[in-house]
């Protein structure tokens, strides 16, 4: 699926709910990290289409809520429509108080869903799930637009938050970076390359037992970038797993070399959880832009954009065996 152009006719369609596209000023605001690729890509794609766009991005600066609620203030009267970034769950109140102008919410995920069901700090049944629960539902309510990632995901909010207003965005990735580079390899082994922050959704506990199966194989080596061994610390002691080379971090800008020195990417996700089936992971996006063979986790998310095809494969989820055999099988092809 031609996932750019279905963007730039939704982002359209979006827009025309509150007036002509190429008349309207969108105010963009956003509290995270401005390479967040959930960034990135929402700016691409109103800059393509020739929206105008202005843009408040705090990043991570103290008392960032305030400042972003007090900047739009101030720019209120030059803008048509509010475009509030993911991570705004926690002022898009606010901005409901201060302004009837549309605000389109990027949700991208629920409180709920990520708290609760992934990474359990809330028991599910608890006052404090039910409170996120009905607060999602709430959000829902008082943005003009609520936007996620997926038809998947899309579809959940319809139904466990009666989302009404509600439409989706795909990801995409900054390709200006992201793209096929040549480097000569320093050794002939067959590199698999995955990183991420090991929420659990990314399945990276599956990831370490599969690399484990692959063990007596010593032409294949995994490089996992983020905090893997720290997080898993029990299991990683555990497995003693001797073909995994263990990197904290790799700034944003140097990820493409790191992506190009690997034979294979690992695109993910590999848990069971739903969250892990409703939405498609950012760095998947990524390798594909980059050339890489990649797996991904075989969901109807997934399905939505992609099709096994050369260089593309899919794997059944939670599951290290299938995942070993798999890496095994694009390496001897």
């Amino acid at each position: 699926m031609d996932y750019e152009n279905f963007n730039n006719q939704r982002i359209g369609e979006i827009l025309s709910e509150f007036g002509n596209p190429q008349e309207l000023t969108v105010l963009y605001v956003s509290t995270y990290l401005s390479d967040y690729v959930r960034t990135e890509t929402a700016l691409d794609i109103l800059r393509r289409n020739r929206i105008k766009v202005a843009t408040i991005l705090i990043g991570n600066k103290r008392f960032k809520y305030f400042l972003a609620v007090f900047k739009t203030i101030l720019k209120l009267r030059k803008c048509d429509v509010i475009f509030l970034a993911f991570r705004s769950h926690e002022i898009l109140p606010f901005f409901r108080f201060i302004t009837r102008k549309p605000i389109i919410f990027d949700a991208f995920v629920s409180l709920y869903e990520t708290l609760c069901l992934e990474r359990k700090i809330f028991k599910s049944g608890s006052l404090l799930a039910k409170a996120s629960k009905r607060y999602d539902a709430y959000l829902c309510r008082i943005a003009d637009l609520v936007l996620v990632d997926t038809k998947a995901h899309c579809d959940y909010f319809k139904k466990e938050f009666n989302a009404k207003n509600i439409s989706y965005l795909y990801l995409e990735c900054n390709k200006t970076l992201f793209k096929p580079l040549s480097i000569e390899k320093a050794h002939n082994r067959f590199v698999v390359f995955w990183y991420g922050k090991c929420w659990p959704l990314q399945g990276a506990d599956i990831i370490l037992k599969a690399a484990k199966l692959l063990e007596r194989q010593p032409e294949i080596t995994f490089h996992l970038v983020g905090p893997v061994r720290r997080k898993y610390k029990d299991l990683v002691d555990e497995l003693n797993p001797k073909n995994i080379e263990f990197i904290e971090h790799v700034p944003y800008d140097k990820l493409p070399l790191e992506i190009a020195r690997a034979d294979l990417c690992l695109g993910g996700h590999f848990s069971a959880l739903l969250k892990a089936q409703m939405v498609i992971p950012g760095k998947a996006f990524q390798f594909i832009a980059c050339g890489k063979k990649t797996i991904l986790g075989d969901n109807s998310a997934n399905r939505e954009l992609f099709s096994e095809a050369e260089n593309l494969y899919f794997v059944r989820m939670n599951s290290e065996e299938e995942l070993a055999k798999r890496i095994l099988e694009i390496w001897l092809s």
